[in-house]
């Protein structure tokens, strides 16, 4: 440990406790890592507050001594918002919020629940799920992932369709800020107008304002039913005029609608081969989607018109709740099937829907020119035009060889978004990772006022640094 932060350890294990502050480079090397494996960190010490006491203290020291603060939650990121980059010239600790998982309070007549940042988002589906009512942001990580950092990132999910991103979902906030001081507004009402809404200032921030402590979040009434369907399609065209035929059959009831390539579900039966592919891994385009409040009657005969047609070739209702586990579980596993067939080049995009096909017939041969051919892997929340788009490493390239062309296949795929009226970024966020792109893509007045912002409430940049916005 560098001595200047070896002077502070004491005070650190006065406000945390011994066990929570985590000094043994063998025990932090499992934090360090971005869950592609791409990323990685560094940092001498973690922190594990237990209170929002805690919380200030750490950092109110940290802001005295220009000690650098990497908020970080569930350590799902994608993009490396959440891994510190200590060096000898500059200190970056860690603040893991995953002791800060206390449910405060639930409302059912406002619909709304208040906890603190560290809680397991799927803890919080359950919970609203026992009181009858219904929290709709959902994701693959939604075991391990934490809603603080589900805020911090504005994460998206399956669900974005209806019921929208995560600062969709936020009603309050409480945050410590760069200096120690405390930011709350965990008000949860529907309608509060005094001002600029600031709560909004930190959902997305990736951290870099302050540290998310609690959130009161809106939770929905549970559908009467949801009735969950996969099909298979021949091309994207076919995909998106059965999801805007579904739209028009079930107008707002339509809750999901995911599509996945061949190569998707072929990688999963490759590398996950234990799982169940209830449609097989033949077709060329998959789709799951899911209606919500509708008889399902209403939605057989809307199958049975589709596939008569010839725009659905095959497809199947889930009778049970395991059935419809056993389809969500085959979008789901897409990222581990991915992760497990080698290194890639990830990009998170967002298209208008019309023109995906027309993104896709752009972009595939662009990449192809760059490193040559490979799998392909899209898929993603085609009723929202989000796509996950990935290009493999070539049989005949090297390891090294295909990352140094990383750069250049992000801005080629980045580039074809935004002249579609896209963005290079959907969901995921910036981090380290994309913090060039931001600059390259944005208007120029809106990177002034996102420095501006940062500048004015984190003046000494201690709240990770190098991340989402240079300074």
């Amino acid at each position: 440990m560098p001595l200047n932060l070896n002077h502070f350890l004491k005070e650190f294990e006065i406000i945390v406790g011994t066990n929570n502050c985590i000094s043994d480079q063998s025990k932090i090397k499992d934090y360090l890592e971005d869950w592609r494996g791409q990323i990685r960190g560094s940092t001498p010490l973690i922190l594990f507050p237990k209170a929002l006491d805690e919380v200030q203290k750490i950092v109110s020291l940290c802001f005295l001594n220009d000690i650098k603060i990497v908020s970080q939650g569930g350590n799902t990121s994608l993009c490396g918002a959440n891994l510190p980059q200590s060096s000898k010239h500059q200190i970056e600790i860690v603040l893991n919020t995953s002791k800060l998982n206390k449910f405060l309070s639930f409302d059912p007549y406002n619909q709304s629940i208040i906890v603190e940042s560290g809680c397991i988002l799927q803890n919080i589906q359950e919970i609203a799920d026992d009181n009858d009512l219904f929290f709709p942001l959902s994701l693959s990580a939604e075991g391990s992932c934490q809603i603080g950092g589900n805020a911090s990132t504005n994460a998206g999910g399956v669900n974005v369709l209806k019921y929208g991103m995560t600062r969709d979902q936020v009603m309050g906030i409480e945050v410590v800020l760069p200096d120690g001081s405390i930011f709350s507004d965990l008000k949860s009402l529907k309608k509060d107008n005094t001002g600029y809404d600031l709560k909004q200032l930190f959902i997305g921030a990736e951290g870099t304002l302050g540290v998310i402590t609690k959130v009161s979040l809106k939770l929905a009434s549970k559908p009467k039913n949801t009735v969950t369907c996969m099909v298979a399609v021949k091309s994207v065209e076919d995909a998106i005029n059965l999801l805007q035929n579904t739209k028009i059959a079930f107008r707002d009831n339509v809750s999901a609608f995911e599509f996945m390539s061949d190569t998707c579900i072929q990688a999963i039966e490759k590398y996950l081969n234990h799982m169940k592919l209830p449609l097989g891994s033949n077709h060329s385009w998959q789709i799951i989607f899911e209606i919500i409040n509708q008889e399902e009657q209403d939605i057989i005969n809307f199958l049975g018109n589709h596939i008569e047609s010839g725009q659905i070739i095959d497809g199947l209702i889930a009778n049970s709740e395991k059935e419809k586990n056993e389809i969500w579980l085959v979008r789901h596993s897409i990222s581990e099937a991915e992760k497990l067939s080698g290194n890639g080049i990830h990009h998170d995009i967002s298209i208008p829907i019309k023109r995906i096909p027309e993104f896709l017939k752009m972009a595939k041969p662009a990449m192809k020119k760059i490193v040559g051919s490979s799998i392909v892997y899209t898929f993603g929340h085609l009723g929202d035009g989000n796509l996950h788009f990935t290009k493999t490493q070539p049989e005949t390239m090297s390891e090294s060889d295909f990352l140094d062309k990383t750069h250049e296949i992000n801005r080629s795929v980045h580039d074809t978004a935004e002249t579609l009226g896209g963005s290079f970024s959907a969901e995921h966020g910036i981090g380290s990772k994309l913090m060039d792109d931001l600059v390259h893509f944005s208007d120029p007045v809106k990177i002034q006022l996102m420095q501006t912002i940062k500048k004015s409430v984190d003046p000494k940049n201690i709240m990770n640094p190098n991340k989402l916005i240079k300074i």
